[in-house]
């Protein structure tokens, strides 16, 4: 999960940096491009984006609950789960700022008989170099997700496993971190994590839709989450919310993610020298509590989340002053698209709209593609392969990928807002990616 994202924010960051962040927001498209996505039942979902600390767009689409076809809203509360992470980090550098703990104190003063503990440190645990155990790959955690556990059940299975690796020696993505973080925020504040998370951020902020999440209450206006089955959305088992806790367990808009992440980076939460902290990356990819990129000098800090049929995901700029926040009860497409067609349209930027029309082909047609075509504009040559009727490519040295055909020699890469125009004749293929230049290549 954690290279995912990485590679996600390599490749927003990418987008950026080569866009004019200075052009003025145009979300005419992005309404259409969402709208899209709802219609091809692609999307269920909300989101908001943020500039200078203002709410520039908001937009919800699908239903928070499709069998009374109730219909998603602005203030529709989804489980968040790990942009959770994000506000335990948060918590702990506020106790930080207090005193009560360091970086460096050591697990072992609040659990030792927790495998390793007095060599793992508070910044082990902040930044995934722990070596814990990830206990969501619990070969049982498919039995005891769904039903209550206790603090003491939880930390027992935690102590069942010894160390991946050597605290500090490589970093590894473990939801038992947070969990820990989450129980010593409780201890040292005395107080049950979703009192402290009320009392540290929601009320010092004026979030008004994020609390510790329970049962889904349709009522409250919360709401169920879905998967595509047979076309058809289909409501997903709900996780109990005891088992996440400060890993997962946080339920929220994605109006008060973006008001939460601008409160962060305006120094409304921790202090100067502890956001900085927070911000210091160990593998110069994952923070204490974030994830961080840059390319051409363009930071950018994210988190993302997924938990039952949930899928969220938020980011923040600081040279634009940006923050994109998209939660998702719904999801059949790429949310690395959905997230660069919010960034391109939120910087001026005209966007692909995605196509979800296909044709059949035989697979005699297919090999009409087929083979290595190189461009004179960059260093790589693309590469097409046949898999029966469908056409898979790729740039060389990359996976290859199933390509959607469209409509007669025209091939789609929706995730990548990639089309493809084949000229079979001249042995050509035209290379679009958004309202980038297209690129010709010629086969060898």
């Amino acid at each position: 999960m954690m290279i995912s994202v990485i590679k996600k924010l390599t490749l927003i960051i990418l987008i950026l940096s080569n866009c004019c962040l200075a052009q003025e927001s145009n979300f005419s498209q992005l309404d259409e491009f969402l709208n899209i996505l709802e219609e091809n039942n692609k999307l269920m979902a909300t989101m908001t984006i943020s500039k200078n600390n203002q709410e520039i767009y908001n937009k919800a689409v699908g239903f928070s609950e499709v069998a009374t076809k109730t219909k998603n809203s602005a203030n529709t509360k989804f489980r968040i789960g790990s942009i959770t992470k994000a506000f335990t980090a948060v918590m702990v550098f506020q106790l930080i700022d207090e005193g009560k703990i360091t970086l460096e104190t050591p697990l072992s003063m609040f659990y030792p008989k927790v495998p390793g503990s007095e060599k793992i440190k508070i910044s082990n645990l902040l930044n995934h170099s722990s070596g814990l155990y990830n206990i969501t790959n619990d070969p049982d955690f498919g039995k005891w997700m769904l039903n209550p556990s206790t603090k003491r059940q939880m930390l027992s299975r935690i102590k069942k496993y010894t160390l991946d690796f050597e605290p500090g020696e490589k970093t590894a993505y473990s939801n038992t971190n947070y969990l820990l973080l989450g129980y010593i925020i409780e201890g040292l504040d005395k107080d049950m994590y979703s009192q402290c998370l009320d009392r540290r951020i929601v009320k010092k902020i004026g979030l008004e839709h994020t609390y510790y999440g329970g049962e889904i209450y349709i009522k409250a206006n919360e709401s169920n989450s879905y998967e595509i089955e047979n076309k058809d959305w289909m409501i997903q088992p709900e996780t109990n919310m005891s088992n996440p806790g400060g890993a997962g367990a946080i339920v929220s808009t994605s109006g008060d993610l973006t008001k939460f992440m601008d409160a962060l980076f305006n120094g409304d939460l921790i202090s100067k020298s502890s956001l900085e902290a927070m911000k210091k990356s160990n593998n110069k990819e994952v923070c204490h509590g974030l994830f961080y990129a840059n390319m051409n000098g363009v930071d950018l800090y994210a988190s993302e989340g997924g938990i039952d049929g949930f899928q969220s995901m938020l980011v923040h700029v600081p040279v634009t002053k940006t923050t994109i926040a998209l939660v998702s009860n719904g999801l059949d497409f790429s949310k690395m698209r959905i997230m660069l067609a919010a960034f391109g349209s939120s910087h001026g930027q005209p966007i692909t709209l995605p196509n979800f029309t296909h044709i059949d082909l035989t697979e005699e047609q297919v090999k009409l593609y087929v083979g290595e075509y190189a461009c004179d504009d960059v260093p790589y040559k693309l590469i097409f392969k046949a898999k029966g009727n469908i056409l898979l490519g790729a740039p060389e040295q990359s996976n290859l990928k199933e390509l959607t055909p469209t409509k007669q020699h025209q091939f789609t890469f929706d995730s990548l807002g990639v089309v493809l125009d084949f000229y079979p004749d001249t042995g050509l293929v035209r290379f679009t990616r958004g309202d980038n230049k297209p690129l010709l290549f010629k086969k060898l």
